[in-house]
């Protein structure tokens, strides 16, 4: 079996896949936002060890090569700046992650030493007793979110990072819609889109 998904794209022209608004003083085009959206969320579903291929047509016809080549060089930019931006929200989410540790430790000691001043006091049974149990709780309660971020937050990042990465080394060539280089080939539906706008 091959190790390559096919996505198709059939466009009227090739010039609406990319968009004049670029960032990067370096570059003359960018991914429209729809089409890198869509590329994305094909790929989403992919086998991890495949590689891309994407298939270019303008109205049902292969697209010529000097297109598919156009193609390739702007999604190899785009998703590159993709995945350099993610890596970098990946850094930043496991620092904050470990700086919330830090902070959650200490107040979780902290508690824990009041709580046992307070299991020491002469209050009445039912007041030390819930005093205490508060203050453990809210101990506890300081680490859910560094629990949250060290335990569950960063993979689906670093797994966002991942395709990007792979997207940037997509080959773009001629092709048909509707053909499949895998029948195997596992696709999100466009309305199903797992990569959200505001991250392409």
């Amino acid at each position: 079996m091959s190790d390559k998904t096919r996505i198709a794209l059939d466009v009227r022209d090739v010039e609406q896949l990319f968009s004049t608004f670029d960032p990067s003083p370096f570059h003359d085009f960018s991914l429209n936002a729809t089409a890198a959206q869509y590329i994305a969320s094909q790929a989403w579903y992919a086998p991890r060890r495949h590689r891309f291929v994407i298939a270019l047509s303008i109205r049902g016809k292969p697209a010529t090569a000097r297109d598919a080549a156009k193609l390739q060089e702007v999604v190899r930019m785009h998703f590159t700046r993709l995945a350099a931006s993610e890596q970098q929200n990946l850094r930043q989410l496991i620092r904050t992650g470990v700086i919330s540790l830090a902070i959650g430790l200490c107040v979780l000691a902290f508690c824990t030493a009041l709580s046992r001043v307070v299991d020491n006091s002469s209050l009445p049974d039912g007041w030390r007793e819930g005093l205490r149990d508060g203050i453990s709780v809210f101990g506890w309660v300081a680490n859910w979110r560094p629990a949250q971020i060290l335990f569950y937050d960063w993979w689906p990042v670093r797994r966002t990072r991942n395709l990007y990465r792979r997207l940037q080394d997509a080959t773009v060539e001629s092709g048909k819609p509707g053909t499949r280089t895998v029948a195997s080939d596992e696709v999100a539906p466009i309305d199903t889109m797992p990569i959200a706008a505001d991250r392409i």
